[in-house]
């Protein structure tokens, strides 16, 4: 597996994981559930932003994904930049 898709799985779960952070919040659905979920999002962020640095200082990804990983959007902004660039790379390298 590519660094890149490496990056990608992960920035995909941690997507999934913030959502069910946000319906949990949004929607009251218990407070300990808010926490640990809490937490592990924010545990799951950190480590998010640190490997997109990693790749961007290694030149796999533009520094711009950096700047959508640390955003508001956090996880949500990285998976689409990332998927941004995917389909880019897709257009420019057709397979065939």
């Amino acid at each position: 597996m590519t660094y890149f898709s490496a990056v990608r799985l992960y920035s995909a779960i941690e997507s999934a994981l913030f959502s069910a952070l946000l319906v949990v919040w949004i929607g009251g659905l218990g407070e300990h559930a808010q926490l640990v979920l809490g937490w592990i999002h924010g545990v799951g962020w950190t480590l998010l932003c640190v490997a997109v640095a990693i790749g961007c200082r290694r030149g796999v990804f533009p520094w711009p994904l950096l700047a959508a990983t640390v955003s508001p959007l956090g996880p949500l902004g990285s998976s689409i930049g990332i998927e941004a660039l995917r389909r880019r790379w897709v257009r420019s390298y057709p397979s065939g």
